[in-house]
């Protein structure tokens, strides 16, 4: 996996290795207060340390487009610490609307990893039997086929379940989803037409998405039902958990490219960009009404994947090559 190699980059920057461990910890205290401790002078401090950690980041953000990260030394972090609680002040008042900025960010971002995530699993998958040069033709080739017959094997009994459990609204989001990759399999035999190439990689990553769809209406079901069960709390903060370290991770193993392709932001300014967004969403997490929340933001979650899926897929069909890295 290569966002470990990232992990392994990240931990050589003190100052982000910090912030995203004070982060975590502070994450999981919440959680622990409400569900376990259930002292509201606790949650109330952990809460305005979440509230001082956002707005620290947030200047550090703003310091981290003029000067590197890896540059800053103790006189800008301690003066970013006695800054903390007059920005806090002075903002508190426009909070709101900084949050709709960064609930579209995440659900923007969430979606982007997640895209990313199951074309480099299934490009790397099919980069590995690429370059076993003797039998590549016909292990591709079954890669190809027992992959789309799981894809619409799978696709099958996901449909008929929503529509026999009462919920074609879900059904008709699969349905669609199949249109979307109906269209990239033309491009797929288009590509094989003009180009003699197979994309080999496309029922596998079906496959993926189709998984990851699921599991974000299986997520929502498991939300609006068990919203007060410890035990989902803890499962949901480990998913999210483990989708946040994939975030940061993939950031910090793209470093070089990141510094190449888009010279304003570093991966720095990235990564704290991210954190400050996942800070802010959490805090307002607490005060949103749970099901509207949480419906609005998988339809939200589910259009941008989509998005990715059909524009971001077309433009691998035609620009990956075979046995190279994404």
């Amino acid at each position: 996996m290569r966002f470990i190699s990232g992990l392994k980059n990240l931990s050589k920057r003190t100052l982000l290795l910090v912030i995203v461990i004070l982060f975590i910890i502070s994450w999981f205290l919440f959680i622990a207060a409400i569900y376990f401790v259930s002292n509201l002078a606790f949650i109330i401090i952990i809460l305005f340390f979440l509230g001082s950690l956002a707005v620290f980041t947030f200047i550090l953000l703003i310091l981290s487009i003029f000067i590197p990260i890896d540059k800053m030394g103790l006189t800008t972090v301690i003066i970013s610490a006695v800054l903390t609680l007059p920005v806090m002040w002075i903002f508190s008042g426009i909070i709101n609307m900084f949050y709709l900025f960064c609930f579209f960010a995440n659900q923007f971002i969430v979606a982007f990893f997640a895209f990313k995530f199951s074309m480099d699993t299934s490009t790397g998958i099919d980069n590995y039997l690429y370059k076993k040069k003797g039998s590549r033709i016909i292990t591709r080739m079954l890669e190809f086929l027992l992959f789309l017959l799981l894809y619409l094997w799978l696709l099958l009994i996901i449909v008929r379940f929503f529509i026999s459990s009462s919920s074609p609204g879900v059904a008709n989001h699969f349905v669609f989803f199949l249109w979307i990759n109906l269209i990239l399999i033309v491009f797929v035999i288009l590509r094989l037409i003009f180009t003699k190439k197979l994309a080999a990689y496309i029922p596998i990553f079906y496959v993926l998405t189709t998984l990851y769809i699921l599991y974000l209406v299986i997520d929502l079901w498991a939300s609006i039902l068990f919203s007060g069960s410890t035990g989902y709390s803890i499962f949901s903060f480990f998913m999210d958990l483990l989708i946040f370290i994939y975030i940061i991770g993939s950031i910090f193993d793209r470093v070089d490219y990141i510094k190449e392709k888009i010279k304003i932001f570093r991966a720095g300014t990235i990564a704290l960009f991210v954190i400050l967004m996942k800070l802010v969403v959490q805090i307002n997490k607490i005060f949103q009404p749970l099901p509207l929340q949480l419906f609005f933001q998988v339809q939200v979650l589910l259009y941008f994947f989509i998005i990715f899926t059909l524009f971001v897929g077309l433009y691998t069909i035609f620009a990956h090559k075979e046995g190279k890295k994404s």
